[in-house]
């Protein structure tokens, strides 16, 4: 092999390698973590108030995952549950904001939030519950992983 043919190589490997970086660079998938993450931010001190909140709450709600059964449970006390006058449940997914999955927080005659997991990704997962009793807002994160 001659110096040419090394050169040509080499530049065609190059170009190659150059061209793979360029496709895998265009077709990665990237999603903030919110999209209004910038007002969230300035509200953080809002966010530290209603975790504290939560935090104060006498009977916190039992958080269970039966991995058998793919279901998450939400134990709430009776006192809670009727205090509560809205509230949310956000399965958050940090590798795609796709994935993420909203459910409103109700509850069954056993004072339970349940809900099904066998169709979301196994991987780590983070689990939101926001809710207010009308005077305070209350907010928890557990991370868990399917």
């Amino acid at each position: 092999m001659n110096w040419g043919r090394g050169i040509l190589v080499a530049m065609i490997l190059f170009v190659g390698v150059i061209a793979t970086m360029v496709y895998v660079s265009v077709n990665t998938e990237f999603s903030l973590v919110a999209d209004n993450y910038y007002e969230q931010e300035l509200a953080y001190d809002d966010q530290i108030a209603r975790i504290r909140n939560f935090e104060a709450l006498t009977a916190q709600p039992e958080f269970s995952f039966n991995r058998a059964e793919q279901q998450i449970k939400l134990q709430f006390s009776e006192e809670l549950v009727s205090a509560i006058k809205e509230g949310k449940v956000v399965f958050f997914r940090a590798s795609g904001a796709k994935h993420d999955k909203v459910f409103e927080l109700n509850f069954d005659d056993d004072n339970v939030f349940t809900t099904d997991v066998s169709k979301f990704l196994i991987g780590a997962w983070s689990l939101q519950l926001s809710f207010t009793d009308g005077a305070k807002e209350y907010y928890k994160e557990i991370k868990f992983v399917i």
